[in-house]
């Protein structure tokens, strides 16, 4: 079992020794935490895959530690679109937003999905910054839990799901915001919402002033003999507990016992009585306060013993697009009962 470490000169002088090594790191960034491996090397990129149980189709994020070292994961030069496209994201970095640009030579095709592509990121967590100022290389992290499970927002995640796996854990405290990050493939035929996250697609329009195409739909495909996912994040059932989860649905009134509540904002008394555990995710339906809660909510009630789960939905506006991303995928298409 991986010991959890608190982030100091030592532990991070140690977290970049171990991936120059080949191993695994959980690692904490502002949306989740991530399975660390050092993205040149082929063989600790295999081990990522293989403690998550991760698909070889699902392509692995890229992370940089400024957009300086873009050429450590990118083609260069872009064409002139694709460039005039990062440079009107560019200010976004560090932060929550990902690009889907042109893989570069030195990127092995284990971490693209065979693609020609290559997801990349500046996260904004200083101890993500720490880490990666410390090494060499580039660091693939996808989020650090077995596929399609929930994403880690506390180093006890990590631990409970992948500490055989891993060498470390730096605990840097709750996940700021709480939901991956935004992806978005950029190139000559247009931008492309490929995942939502914290930032939104209406920012993005904006700032690359023309409407972001639709989001695109994920996909039910697995296995390798599939086509690749264009990105990470796109599978159809994904970010889900064991116990089954639903979303929730006004129209039945029954609830059945057993029953645990994921809610957006304060239920009156004589409805959460009905329930045997909910969780309140904010007082009032605050969005950032959902996002930063929602993962940790639903760990804590697939642990409580429950039949199933009922959480609230949301509006697909702003951050709500990727709070119902989230738990659309979740809840694998269900509804259920109050």
């Amino acid at each position: 079992m991986a010991t959890i470490e608190i982030p100091n000169e030592a532990s991070l002088d140690a977290a970049a020794r171990l991936l120059g090594e080949g191993r695994l790191v959980a690692i904490p960034t502002e949306t989740v935490y991530g399975l660390a491996a050092n993205a040149w090397d082929a063989s600790a990129v295999q081990r990522i895959f293989d403690a998550k149980g991760r698909p070889s189709t699902n392509p692995l994020i890229v992370h940089i530690s400024s957009i300086d070292q873009i050429e450590m994961a990118v083609r260069l030069p872009l064409d002139d679109i694709t460039q005039g496209q990062l440079d009107a994201v560019a200010d976004l970095w560090p932060g929550p937003l990902t690009v889907v640009l042109p893989a570069g030579e030195q990127i092995p095709s284990i971490v693209t999905a065979g693609l020609a592509t290559v997801a990349v990121r500046v996260p904004a967590h200083p101890v993500a910054q720490a880490i990666l100022k410390r090494c060499a290389f580039p660091i693939a992290a996808p989020s650090a839990n077995r596929s399609q499970y929930v994403s880690p927002t506390m180093a006890m995640h990590c631990a409970s799901g992948l500490g055989d796996h891993l060498s470390m854990i730096i605990d840097g405290g709750p996940c700021d915001l709480g939901v991956e990050s935004t992806i978005v493939a950029l190139g000559p035929d247009g931008p492309r919402l490929l995942r939502p996250g914290s930032i939104s697609a209406e920012d993005l329009s904006c700032r690359l002033k023309v409407p972001m195409a639709a989001f695109v739909s994920p996909s039910n495909h697995h296995g390798s003999e599939k086509p690749s996912f264009e990105a990470p994040g796109m599978m159809s059932e994904h970010y889900s507990p064991q116990t089954p989860l639903h979303l929730f649905d006004a129209s039945h009134t029954d609830v059945p016992p057993r029953t645990g509540r994921i809610a957006f904002r304060k239920l009156p008394d004589p409805i959460a009585d009905q329930y045997a555990v909910v969780e309140t995710l904010s007082q009032d339906g605050n969005l950032d306060e959902i996002s930063r809660g929602l993962f940790a909510a639903i760990r804590r009630l697939d642990q409580a013993g429950l039949d199933r789960i009922v959480i609230d939905v949301c509006q697909p506006t702003g951050l709500g697009r990727a709070i119902a991303d989230r738990i659309q995928r979740a809840a694998a298409g269900h509804r259920e009962s109050q």
